[in-house]
């Protein structure tokens, strides 16, 4: 179930308010990208791709950023917006929430709705505390204590994790939430209780209870692990609420993401303990998928903190299946992915408490690739030898390398998989194809040169020049657009870029790039104009250099119209005295347009 968010209208001086406020350089750094002084600009990895060499430019005083690497630019809501995966409305409540401004709300309905939702919020926060409160409760914690110090669970731990307890009785929450406040239907929504014929009761009980939290922090649901054996399931979540699905949320993500976002790197386990023992143990980078499946959303998740996940599932046969299900979701999000095997019998909690953190990280430095790992896996639980088990293993490799975006991985992953399986490299590129990959790549390629990088047409380079100078210069837009239309420039992103600064020009009011890149829907055109903010113009006179740009082009504008014409006397048969004269007349306007000089772009 989707959290459906209640639709807000924010007025622009509230956006404007949020944008101006909020520096761009904190902002970046809180989301977990180091950045350096460079002049009076700053740098640093770009968190959009990889990288060695800082390319990623951050510019304090126009509060815009641009990656010269892999040319992605904006403001700090657009950064925001990309970097955390949230839409235009939730980075303005995150940026709001940060500065302790006030959303106004316009949507009487929306309004009900986010009332309800920040109810719930608030029952889970108070369902934690008198959880973990009931956990340290001597005398009535004490079983729930007495596993967890069994099991290594250091008090530091209990508390930052929030560890907490339901006892055997089955309306304690029910007592206590409402006489809070809170009502049996919130107590329902939020999957706290059961309403049964005999009355309510609460979903959890004699068991030790994990907070699950989504990557904000904010409490969504609970896993419980039960404290006897007879006590069935052994784990149970909360059922699916507005606030919780077990397939959007990670456990430890919340925690974990500043490490993951330093390491560039995620370790993924299977248990909630799994997770905890972990990060207790200094390694922090962690996180749990709870015993689900990954899906879609979790392999989307995972992309916008790291480009790596290393799967460190438990070295059994149900380990090796759950972590071969969820590898094609993280290849088809385009992540690097590799596997930690860890010993039979072993689990990752069970491995760091025996040997610690140091040969647990040597395990996870060692990881296999993923190829690798389905190869070991098949040889382990079969007999690779006989032909229907190696055509069974040959398919289900195919079926991961398909979902692999990197051509040249995907080659020399095929390449070691023949190698390993003893099969022809042939074979294996023509099941691929069988299966449905569009490329015909050759097993073997060679080398090209690469070219030299294609330089602008003078009419592209003025055309640039042009859009350039009205970005940064926005208060010549209204001149320039009674004098030409941006229709008549050749450049497709040029003329959507125009269209955006004409669109944006009104007599009431001037254009602010700011707004246009937060309200821009297209990435690359944002980008392109980031860029454009951090060029330096060439010319100290814009104006001169504008008029410069406006006679060149209607030069080139005249270059076209006598084609037209001379095209259309040919294709009409006109009278070729008359088209003479008419052409004349244009060349002589044209060369007149000349003599303005040409200059290149820098």
């Amino acid at each position: 179930m989707n959290r459906t968010r209640p639709k807000i209208q924010v007025p622009r001086e509230t956006i404007d308010e949020i944008r101006s406020r909020s520096d761009i350089v904190e902002v970046i750094s809180e989301c977990g990208i180091p950045l350096r002084p460079a002049g009076r600009d700053y740098k640093g990895l770009c968190p959009f791709h990889d990288e060695k060499t800082p390319s990623f430019t951050v510019s304090v005083q126009k509060q815009i950023f641009y990656c010269f690497g892999c040319q992605t630019g904006g403001n700090v809501i657009s950064f925001v917006q990309k970097h955390e995966g949230k839409s235009f409305m939730e980075t303005l409540e995150w940026l709001a929430e940060r500065l302790n401004i006030s959303l106004p709300n316009q949507d009487v309905r929306g309004s009900l709705n986010r009332k309800r939702f920040t109810a719930l919020e608030e029952l889970n926060r108070f369902a934690v505390e008198y959880y973990h409160r009931q956990l340290l409760t001597e005398n009535i914690g004490t079983p729930a204590l007495k596993y967890l110090q069994q099991r290594g669970v250091q008090p530091k731990t209990l508390r930052l994790f929030q560890l907490g307890y339901a006892n055997a009785a089955r309306r304690n929450l029910v007592k206590v939430a409402t006489d809070e406040g809170f009502t049996i239907q919130q107590l329902v929504d939020a999957g706290l209780i059961k309403d049964e014929a005999r009355g309510p009761q609460d979903r959890f009980w004699n068991r030790i209870l994990f907070p699950i939290q989504n990557e904000r922090g904010v409490p969504a649901g609970f896993g419980g692990r039960a404290l006897s054996e007879e006590h069935q399931p052994k784990y149970l979540n909360s059922p699916a609420t507005i606030l919780y699905n077990k397939s959007n949320i990670l456990y430890n993500l919340d925690k974990a993401r500043q490490s993951i976002y330093k390491k560039q790197t995620v370790l993924l386990v299977e248990g909630y303990m799994d997770a905890l023992m972990l990060y207790q143990y200094g390694i922090e980078n962690v996180v749990a998928s709870s015993g689900t499946s990954l899906s879609e959303n979790h392999a989307s998740l995972l992309k916008r903190f790291t480009p790596e996940v290393i799967i460190v599932y438990d070295g059994d046969a149900s380990g090796f299946q759950a972590a071969q299900r969820g590898l094609h979701r993280l290849l088809a999000e385009g992540l690097r992915v590799r596997v930690a095997l860890l010993p039979q019998g072993e689990d990752p909690d069970s491995f760091a408490r025996q040997h610690g953190a140091a040969a647990f990280t040597q395990l996870t430095d060692k990881a296999i690739n993923l190829i690798e790992f389905q190869i070991q896996a098949a040889i382990q639980q079969q007999n690779i030898h006989r032909t229907d088990v190696k055509a069974q293993v040959i398919k289900e490799i195919n079926a991961t390398l398909l979902n692999i975006k990197n051509r040249v991985e995907r080659s020399e992953y095929v390449k070691y998989a023949a190698k390993e399986l003893h099969v022809d490299v042939s074979v294996l590129w023509h099941e691929l194809r069988d299966l449905g990959l569009k490329e015909a790549p050759a097993p073997y390629r060679t080398r090209r040169n690469k070219t030299a990088p294609k330089k602008s047409s003078p009419r592209a380079q003025i055309e640039t020049q042009l859009i350039e100078a009205l970005i940064q210069n926005p208060e010549l837009i209204p001149y320039i657009k009674s004098q030409f239309h941006y229709k008549d420039l050749t450049e497709a992103h040029l003329v959507k870029i125009a269209q955006l600064l004409w669109d944006a020009c009104t007599e009431n009011e001037g254009v602010d790039i700011q707004n246009l890149i937060s309200e821009c829907p297209d990435e690359k055109l944002r980008a392109l104009i980031s860029n454009a903010l951090l060029r330096k113009m060439p010319s100290p006179n814009l104006q001169a250099r504008v008029e410069g740009c406006l006679k060149k082009l209607r030069h080139f504008l005249l270059q076209d119209l006598e084609q037209r014409v001379r095209s259309h006397a040919l294709a009409e048969g006109a009278d070729e005295m008359e088209t003479l004269e008419e052409l004349v007349k244009l060349s002589n306007q044209r060369r007149a347009l000349a003599a303005y000089p040409f200059h290149e772009t820098e």
